[in-house]
């Protein structure tokens, strides 16, 4: 395996963002180019770290694949505690888009992934699998199209901090709705643009957008010279750490409040 990676890395480490943009197709995944060889790489690394995890520990595989998805989401938050609110239009050349643009990409998405995942679950329980009609997929999505709506023309107008706000309540919705999903419904069907897919591969497909385009965001931030400077990446390190205490399963309260009493009394020695 290791080997394996170490090729793929030394044919595609040298690469620039123009060569990263050249044709390839992964099924009906053909807008990305090279640069997507990387992203199902990654993806699928991640899973198979969750098969394997499962297999060890019995966590279900959701919970798993959801965790990998929280630390994408913690890394975001590392990036966007140093935007500031006259960042977020800022375009890094012509015709790209600016941070603001970004988000409001990337949450619409978040949203989009839920209604499918959702979608696909409430067909799964009622023992229906067989492939929705275009009146019932319309149906069955009626209400988070419109939340998707609200949510990303909120941030038409939103600081950073308001920013931040609108993305954690996606995250610990999605967290909450779909954390419950057995091992007997992973591979279940769901429905999306790009045909049928397990339901395995949209859980995935949260952490790779958020990480596709936290990097859109890590180029952009650069492009308008503002490109992280020693603290801010070492504040990213500590909001990944801070991912896996989250995902921990709830206990140990007299461990937890411990070490958060360190890092509180460090917090106001620095601001002393």
């Amino acid at each position: 395996m290791t080997q394996a990676v170490e090729a793929l890395v030394r044919k595609t480490v040298g690469m620039s963002d123009a060569q990263l943009g050249e044709p390839w197709k992964w099924r009906d995944y053909d807008e990305e180019g090279l640069r997507f060889a990387l992203l199902m790489t990654h993806h699928e690394l991640r899973d198979l770290a969750v098969r394997l995890a499962a297999k060890r520990t019995g966590r279900t595989q959701a919970k798993a694949i959801l965790a990998q998805y929280h630390q994408a989401y913690r890394d975001l938050s590392g990036v966007l505690a140093s935007v500031r609110d006259d960042d977020l239009d800022r375009p890094p050349a012509p015709e790209e888009w600016p941070v603001r643009e970004v988000l409001k990409h990337m949450l619409g998405a978040e949203f989009g992934f839920l209604r499918v995942c959702a979608f696909a679950l409430a067909r799964r329980r009622a023992g229906n699998a067989a492939e929705p009609t275009d009146a019932e997929w319309e149906a069955g999505g009626v209400e988070i199209v419109a939340q998707r709506k609200t949510a990303v023309d909120a941030l038409s107008a939103a600081t950073v901090e308001q920013a931040r706000n609108v993305f954690a309540e996606i995250h610990m919705r999605i967290l909450r709705e779909l954390g419950g999903i057995a091992d007997a419904d992973i591979e279940a069907p769901s429905w999306f643009w790009d045909g049928e897919m397990p339901m395995r591969f949209r859980l995935h497909r949260f952490e790779e957008h958020m990480r596709q385009h936290t990097i859109q965001l890590d180029k952009t931030l650069a492009g308008i010279g503002r490109p992280p400077t020693e603290a801010q990446r070492l504040v990213r390190n500590i909001y990944n750490a801070l991912a896996d205490v989250e995902m921990e399963p709830a206990g140990e309260d007299q461990l937890r409040g411990q070490f958060a009493g360190v890092i509180d009394e460090r917090a106001q020695q620095l601001a002393d």
